[in-house]
C-alpha cells in the first residue's frame, strides 16, 4: 500500500470518527427530548432512595472537576507568571467552557421542572450549599464565556473587544480561581449532610478540602491529557517540554491531598471503615490506581521527557477522580441490603452523548478558531499535521489522482 493510500485511509477514519460522535450527540438529543416529554419518573431509574443518579454523579459532580484545567493552568501561567505555559491556556479554557456549558445541560435534565431553575436567582437561600454552587457555576461559566471570546474576537477581527479582553486576562484568571475554589469545595459540602448515609471511608469534615485539592491536580493532569492527545491525533506541536513543568507541580498537590486523606481517615472518621468488602475494594482501587501509582510516576525523573508516561500518569489521575466522585455521590451512599440503583437506558445515552458532544465541539472549535494561535504555521486543524506536510511536498492526498 502506498503512503498516499495510507494517509487517505487515516483521514477517512478521522472523518468517520467525527460522524460517529455526531450520531451519539443526536441520540442524546433524542433521549433528552423523550425525558422532557415523559418526565424523570418514566425515563430514569431515580426514586426517593436515589434522587441523584448518573446525571448528577457524572454530568455534574464529576464533570466540574474534570473541567478544572482552565482555572488551574490560568493561575499557574498568569498569576504565578510562568509565561512559558501560555500555549496551554487557551485549549484548557475551551475545554473548561465546553465542560461547564454541558454541566448546565446536565443540571437542566436532572431538574424535575427546569423552567423553575430561574428561581435560584429570585429566592436566595444563602444558607444552602446548592445555592452557592448554582451561583458560582453561573458566574464561572460567564467568566469562561468571556475568556472564550478571545479566540472568537481574533477569528472575526474584533479589535476593540480583543484589546479589552487582553487587558482583563489576569483579572479573569484571578476571578476564575476564586469562584472555582468556592464551588469545587462546596461540591464536597453537599455530602456533609449525609451523616448516616455516606460510608465512613469517604465521610469526614475535610471532604470539601479534599474535593478542592483533587480538582487542582486533576485539572493540571487534564491539561497534560488534552495536550498529549491533541499532539497525537490533531497534529499539533509536541508540548512535552511544557508538560514537564506541570509534572513538577502536580505531585506537591497530590502529596497534600494524600496527607489530608489519611488525616481524615485516622482521626476524623467515626464508625467502622472496612466493614463492607465491595466499598473497601472501591476505595483501595481509587487510592492505589488513581492516586498512589500516578503520584510516584510524577516523582520520577523519566516522566519529564517520556510523553507516554505523562499520558499514562494523567489518565490514571483522571480515572481516580472519576471513581472518587462516584464513590462519594453514588456507591458510598448505597446501604447494605438495599436495592442497587442502575442507570436507565435513557440516562446512559444522554451521558454518553454529553461526553461525545464535548469531544466533537472541541474538535470543531479547534478547527475553525485560533485555539493554537501560538503556532502560526498551523492553519488547518481538520487533519493531522503530518498529512499537511506530505500534501505540501506533493505526495499526499492531493496527489493521489496523479499517482
Amino acid at each position: 500500500m502506498t503512503a498516499a493510500k495510507i494517509i487517505m485511509n487515516e483521514i477517512s477514519g478521522y472523518h468517520r470518527f467525527i460522524k460517529f460522535l455526531m450520531v451519539l450527540v443526536g441520540a442524546a438529543a433524542l433521549a433528552s427530548l423523550i425525558r422532557f416529554i415523559f418526565g424523570l419518573g418514566v425515563t430514569t431509574n431515580l426514586n426517593d432512595t436515589y434522587p441523584w443518579g448518573l446525571w448528577i454523579s457524572f454530568d455534574v459532580v464529576t464533570a466540574v472537576p474534570l473541567a478544572a484545567g482552565a482555572f488551574t493552568i490560568g493561575i499557574v501561567a498568569h498569576v504565578f507568571h510562568i509565561k512559558k505555559l501560555e500555549p496551554l491556556v487557551r485549549p484548557a479554557i475551551v475545554t473548561g467552557f465546553l465542560g461547564y456549558s454541558l454541566v448546565c445541560v446536565g443540571l437542566l435534565l436532572d431538574l424535575g421542572q427546569p423552567q423553575r431553575g430561574i428561581n435560584v436567582l429570585r429566592y436566595w437561600n444563602v444558607h444552602s450549599p446548592m445555592f452557592e454552587v448554582s451561583m458560582c457555576v453561573m458566574a464561572y461559566t460567564t467568566v469562561l464565556t468571556l475568556e472564550f471570546l478571545h479566540p472568537v474576537s481574533e477569528k472575526f477581527g474584533w479589535h476593540i473587544p480583543l484589546r479589552l479582553l487582553r487587558t482583563l486576562e489576569i483579572p479573569f484568571a484571578i476571578l476564575a480561581a476564586m469562584i472555582s475554589t468556592l464551588h469545587q469545595s462546596t461540591l464536597g459540602t453537599f455530602f456533609l449532610i449525609a451523616v448516616d448515609k455516606l460510608h465512613n471511608l469517604w465521610y469526614n469534615p475535610l471532604l470539601p478540602l479534599q474535593f478542592w485539592l483533587s480538582a487542582i491536580f486533576t485539572g493540571l493532569s487534564i491539561v497534560i491529557f488534552e495536550a498529549s492527545l491533541v499532539h497525537k491525533y490533531m497534529g499539533q506541536p509536541d508540548e512535552s517540554d511544557l508538560l514537564a513543568t506541570l509534572t513538577k507541580i502536580i505531585p506537591w498537590v497530590m502529596g497534600v491531598y494524600i496527607a489530608v486523606k489519611f488525616l481524615a481517615l485516622a482521626f476524623l472518621s467515626h464508625g467502622p471503615l472496612f466493614d463492607r468488602p465491595v466499598l473497601t475494594a472501591l476505595f483501595a482501587t481509587e487510592m492505589i490506581v488513581g492516586v498512589f501509582i500516578p503520584f510516584f510516576m510524577y516523582l520520577t525523573k523519566r516522566i519529564k521527557t517520556d510523553k507516554k508516561m505523562q499520558l499514562r500518569a494523567a489518565s490514571l489521575v483522571i480515572f481516580g477522580l472519576v471513581l472518587n466522585r462516584f464513590n462519594v455521590s453514588m456507591f458510598g451512599m448505597e446501604q447494605a441490603n438495599q436495592q442497587i440503583y442502575v442507570p436507565s437506558f435513557i440516562e446512559s445515552v444522554v451521558t454518553i452523548g454529553i461526553i461525545a458532544a464535548h469531544i466533537l465541539f472541541f474538535v470543531l472549535v479547534a478547527k475553525y478558531f485560533p485555539v493554537f494561535e501560538h503556532h502560526p504555521e498551523v492553519t488547518d486543524y481538520s487533519i493531522p499535521d503530518r498529512f499537511r506536510r506530505i500534501e505540501k511536498d506533493g505526495h499526499g492526498p492531493g496527489a493521489v489522482s496523479e499517482a
